[in-house]
């Protein structure tokens, strides 16, 4: 076993003395930092030779990073942190996240990388080089637990080296991040998981905004989860729910129509029906079922001011003592800042600072005591269709600005702005509705109807409300196919120098799940069948434990006499390669008790917990992660809940599955 080690993991924003600087918005798009065209695990090389290799990390593990720039005003910068892990040297060699996702035939691989963003001066100690993730754990209870000690890192993503991983924790300004959104890590995660060219991601959703999780919100909204909008789709069975039932569910509850919906909300909540009534005139068009009227009020958040703050009209600043200049001059002078904060290199709602503004609107007004007295006075001012914010950095403990975008909002919800006349220069306009009375109506609905419908929501045709809500927060797991269609895509000839070949093995003295998936082999384009067999068997062996004393005989379908032949002559360019060969008895060392435990070990799911038999009412029959007992008779596994058994109870010490119960209870009675 490893021994234990802590690695301090700060995301300080000082950048560290020495080190390349790389945008933290751009870091992995097309080309930067570097092009990267090859499989996974030579891609990630690449990246890594960029990357700072990390001091003080000891044994076989290595870690690097790479100091990410948000912005620079006020200089802002965090670090990501990649960890090789050996896994021959990992206490915990088998990844019980492939498992529950499915992939528990998937052969062993003999390194995985973890992708971390930590939270800042965050540190993270490991033993076994877990880094808080318990890989092999046979239990649903370590995969919660390792899961939540992933609550320390704004991002934790695991790849193994075949090019299969998992988004383990991914958390926004919600969950403590200071700098960076959830929205700004989400994409950061899939452009790396995109540039690396990594087969494909799974995760569990478990994502919520305060009480309300977002599966569920999003999914009666947008028919999707919040990872969606980056390609995630259902993934596999929960409690035996399958794709077709899940689909199902989520329309049955966006399709409810709000005419029908409001009539019986009002039989035992006035609050309800208003909520649903003014959110149907501020949009402007007809909503019409529960999914357009959620919609609407998501996609209005993301318009809303976070605060109450009254912003007023531009024009009672020159209601001011101190104003001196005409209407028109101070009416150009505001219009000019607004066009240099929208000119400026920051997105929009991001903070420039006054010295910026300033200096950019220097082309248009030489009047600089005009244009300093609009800088004083703007702030929380309406120009046009944006409102001007004004704050001082806590930091930098100097005046920055920005634009929020009311467009959408000030028509409805706004009396006045910009439709104010020019005579009503000291009208005060104020915002009805804010970020935080929109979500208290969006929880409120979310409560009454979804959570915990009311006694009128689960009668008559309302009554699958509580069913297809099950059936949703059932389904938990979602991946992502990075690399669709790469086995038949990616043989070729690369620039008449050297030939890409997909390949596999077939283990003629291994078991069939020995099968690993298909690699792209890129040997010289004279390369013989005798080169292309051996570099096959080098590639292999280096990626699968289990493959470690793989010897390659012969190519399927080509003959032994032709190894010295040119391969490409005898392999069709896009055609597959299958290379047939036996795993020679590996030598394990005998310092652990575990040693040979972990010889057996092939699979991600092989061993005691992964052949378990799963039996159960609902339908399910593989581990799909959640609570489960063992039957005491039959041995079958069978989800708790479905045996009645509450999340919050100890599981019986005697425990029947429900058909060994039934059984049992047939029993004639015993005359003694």
């Amino acid at each position: 076993m490893a021994a234990k080690m802590v690695i301090s993991l700060g995301g300080s924003r000082r950048r560290k003395r020495g080190e390349v600087l790389f945008r933290f918005d751009s870091f992995c798009q097309p080309g930067y930092p570097a092009q990267l065209a090859g499989a996974f695990r030579d891609n990630v090389r690449t990246l890594l030779g960029l990357a700072h290799l990390e001091a003080g990390v000891q044994g076989e593990t290595r870690c690097w990073s790479f100091q990410l720039e948000l912005h620079r005003h006020p200089p802002t910068v965090v670090r990501l942190f990649v960890v090789e892990e050996e896994v021959a040297a990992s206490p915990h060699r088998q990844c019980h996240l492939c498992r529950v996702i499915g992939w528990g035939r998937h052969l062993i691989c003999s390194k995985r990388f973890h992708f971390v963003l930590p939270k800042r001066e965050s540190s993270v100690e490991t033993d076994g080089l877990c880094y808080g993730i318990s890989h092999g754990g046979g239990a649903a209870e370590k995969a919660s637990k390792g899961t939540a000690t992933s609550r320390g890192h704004l991002l934790h993503g695991i790849v193994h080296l075949n090019g299969y991983g998992h988004l383990v924790a991914l958390h926004g300004f919600d969950g403590g991040s200071d700098f960076v959104s959830g929205h700004q890590i989400m994409d950061l995660w899939d452009r790396i998981c995109s540039a690396l060219h990594v087969r494909t991601v799974s995760l569990v959703d478990t994502a919520r905004k305060g009480h309300m999780v977002l599966r569920l919100l999003h999914g009666v909204a947008y028919g999707d989860t919040w990872f969606g909008r980056w390609g995630y789709m259902y993934g596999r069975p929960s409690y035996g729910v399958a794709l077709q039932s899940y689909q199902q569910s989520l329309h049955a509850l966006q399709s409810i129509p709000l005419c029908v919906l409001v009539p019986h909300l009002s039989c035992f909540s006035q609050e309800l029906p208003m909520v649903v009534t003014k959110y149907q005139a501020i949009s402007g068009h007809k909503l019409l079922n529960l999914g357009d009227l959620l919609r609407f009020m998501l996609e209005l958040r993301t318009r809303l001011p976070a605060t109450s703050v009254t912003a007023m009209d531009y024009r009672g600043i020159m209601s001011d003592a101190s104003c001196r200049w005409s209407a028109k001059r101070v009416d150009m002078a505001a219009r000019a800042v607004v066009d240099a904060l929208r000119r400026s290199e920051a997105p929009a709602a991001r903070w420039v600072t006054r010295q910026e503004v300033r200096d950019a609107a220097r082309t248009y007004i030489g009047d600089t005591g005009l244009l300093d007295f609009v800088l004083k006075s703007l702030g929380n001012h309406i120009i046009g269709n944006y409102v001007v914010r004004r704050a001082m950095n806590p930091v930098t403990k100097v005046l920055e600005y920005c634009l929020e975008d009311v467009s959408s909002v000030l028509p409805a919800a706004v009396g006045g702005g910009a439709g104010v006349p020019p005579g009503h220069g000291k009208m005060r306009v104020r915002f009805h509705l804010t970020r935080a009375q929109l979500m208290r109506d969006l929880v409120h609905l979310y409560r009454h109807v979804l959570k915990e419908p009311s006694q009128a929501l689960t009668t008559g045709a309302f009554g699958a409300i509580p069913v297809a809500v099950r059936m949703i927060l059932d389904i938990k797991h979602f991946v992502k196919d990075y690399h669709e269609g790469m086995n038949a895509t990616n043989s070729g000839v690369v620039g008449h120098v050297y030939i890409s070949l997909c390949c596999t093995l077939i283990v003629r003295n291994g078991s069939p799940e020995l099968v690993p998936p298909y690699e792209t082999v890129t040997v010289p384009a004279h390369a013989t069948v005798g080169e292309l067999k051996w570099e096959v068997q080098r590639l292999f062996r280096d990626m699968y434990l289990s493959l470690r004393t793989f010897t390659a005989e012969c190519v399927v379908g080509i003959g032994a006499g032709l190894e010295a032949s040119p391969a490409l002559g005898l392999i069709g360019v896009g055609s597959t390669v299958v290379v047939e060969g036996v795993v020679g008895e590996q030598q394990e060392p005998a310092e652990e008790g575990d040693q040979m435990k972990k010889a057996a070990a092939v699979c991600e799911g092989s061993g005691d917990v992964g052949d378990r038999v799963v039996d159960c009412v609902c339908g399910a029959d593989d581990d799909d992660g959640e609570r489960m007992a063992c039957c005491d008779i039959c041995e079958a596994w069978q989800h708790t809940r479905c045996a009645g058994v509450a999340d919050t109870e100890e599981v019986p010490h005697v425990f029947l599955c429900s058909r060994c119960d039934n059984d049992v209870a047939s029993f004639p009675a015993l005359n003694c």
